[in-house]
């Protein structure tokens, strides 16, 4: 079976969208996928930081959303690592 960068690109991008939840945009979609990657990492830093002044302002769910957000951040470094991977095959990623 042989794999084109098409069908790379778009197995990437679902696996970044599961993993990103609401901080993927379909409005990022075209743009390289390496900068994709940096978009949600962002998002979710933001996630994280809202996270930490609820957790100072003592909301429930605070430390879940925190949580959740780190969570994401690791997904997103592991699939930067793939991202590596699949850019090197196809030098078009």
């Amino acid at each position: 079976m042989t794999i084109t960068a098409d069908e790379a690109r778009l197995a990437f991008l679902k696996v970044l969208s599961v993993l990103a939840g609401p901080a993927y945009h379909q409005s990022d979609h075209y743009k390289p996928l390496a900068e994709q990657l940096e978009l949600c990492a962002e998002r979710i830093k933001a996630e994280a930081s809202e996270g930490v002044a609820l957790i100072e302002a003592c909301a429930p769910h605070g430390r879940a959303m925190l949580s959740q957000a780190q969570q994401k951040l690791e997904s997103l470094n592991q699939l930067a690592v793939l991202h590596q991977l699949v850019a090197e095959k196809f030098e078009t990623l």
